[in-house]
């Protein structure tokens, strides 16, 4: 994958789009498509979260794998399980790079121009997509109009005066779930921000992307409830390989251990077998290495087949239930250089490395986009 670079929030000069090579996408996609090495769980799969994760009937305590290795091979500590249970160690990292290369294949210093000069061409914007601020004046473009993940632009200058392009972000469209802001983190540009919302009461809040904060910050106020377009952006994805997790320390381990030497007089602590903890058909979601991505185990729900230029995207159609709230509704888009050869199925197990974005839901429905006709 591209090698990340601080901003790629600033928009570079236009040039005229070309088309991504398909034997570039393909070899790539082959290659996403190898399974990891059991020994060595993926940077997510290290990345576990403390009863943030939804599930079907939720856990008393999530639990690690018991062969989760530190970076070195090792076995993690208590301690250090906790700590990536807790998502601590996360960094905003300022940079699209990674979504722009799996929605196109290309280097992010290749496709942002490119991005930039269609969109500008072709493209078109929403009355939702236009606002003034301390007289300067934004207009948010898009492209394609027909598709529900696009390349985006936002044009920003003073009133009455020429706008430039200032960042170009791939747009998904979401789903709408009410969630309570709880935190904002701007970006230095003042325009983009992640978001925190409260998921659990007194839990770690989840946090997504937002690509009109310089738009929705008057609204994004903590402790207030809105409803968010939330969708997520796989970055790596593979069927679910593991149905049962092996616990050998932690709480639920010792509340098992000690049932299993009452039932079983004469035997002592190294004879306690394993405790298997089946994740079969279980929901969750559990913090990545940076804010806004997650490690996501769920089952696919409905399948919709698009277009990003010529990568095809493949929507995946998931939600995760709550005991106290309503499911989360979460589309996944996951482009052929992430799926690679997996045949995608309803009713299929994933797990998928994502990257998760939303804006306050728009108010312009049945508008027509710029350029368009009324009715």
């Amino acid at each position: 994958m591209a090698e990340k670079k601080k901003t790629t929030d600033g928009a570079q000069k236009a040039e005229k789009p070309v088309k991504t090579e398909k034997a570039v996408r393909t070899e790539k996609a082959v290659k996403a498509e190898k399974p990891a090495k059991a020994e060595k769980p993926t940077r997510a799969a290290r990345s576990e979260k403390k009863a943030t994760a939804p599930a079907d009937k939720p856990a008393k305590v999530a639990e690690p794998a018991p062969d989760a290795a530190a970076p070195e091979g090792r076995t993690l500590s208590p301690e250090e399980a906790k700590a990536l249970l807790e998502g601590r160690g996360r960094t905003h990292f300022e940079g699209l790079g990674d979504a722009w290369t799996v929605l196109s294949g290309m280097p992010p210093a290749a496709v942002v121009p490119q991005a930039v000069a269609t969109v500008l061409a072709e493209g078109g914007t929403r009355p939702a997509w236009q606002w003034k601020r301390k007289g300067m004046e934004n207009v948010l473009m898009a492209w394609p109009k027909d598709q529900p993940v696009r390349a985006s632009v936002l044009m920003h200058g003073k009133e009455g005066e020429k706008l430039t392009p200032k960042n170009a972000v791939p747009l998904l469209e979401g789903l709408p779930n009410d969630l309570e802001v709880e935190e904002v983190h701007p970006w230095q540009s003042g325009l983009s921000a992640n978001v925190a919302v409260t998921m659990i009461e007194g839990k770690n809040p989840m946090w997504f992307f937002d690509p009109l904060y310089d738009r929705d910050r008057d609204d994004l106020t903590p402790g207030v409830t809105h409803t968010f377009l939330l969708a997520a952006l796989a970055l790596g994805l593979r069927r679910a390989l593991i149905d049962d997790l092996t616990v050998t320390q932690g709480p639920q381990f010792e509340a098992y251990a000690e049932a299993w030497l009452e039932a079983n007089p004469g035997k002592t602590r190294v004879d306690v077998p394993p405790l298997k903890v089946s994740v079969a058909g279980k929901h969750m979601i559990v913090p990545g290495r940076n804010y806004c991505e997650y490690q996501v185990r769920a089952g696919i729900e409905r399948i919709e087949e698009h277009m990003f230029e010529e990568m095809p995207v493949k929507v995946l159609y998931t939600s995760f239930p709550f005991e106290n709230r309503p499911s989360m509704l979460l589309p996944i888009y996951a482009s052929e250089l992430t799926f690679g050869k997996l045949e995608l199925k309803e009713g299929m197990e994933i797990d998928a490395y994502v990257w998760l974005q939303g804006r306050i839901i728009d108010f312009d429905v049945n508008e027509p986009e710029a350029g368009e006709e009324k009715a």
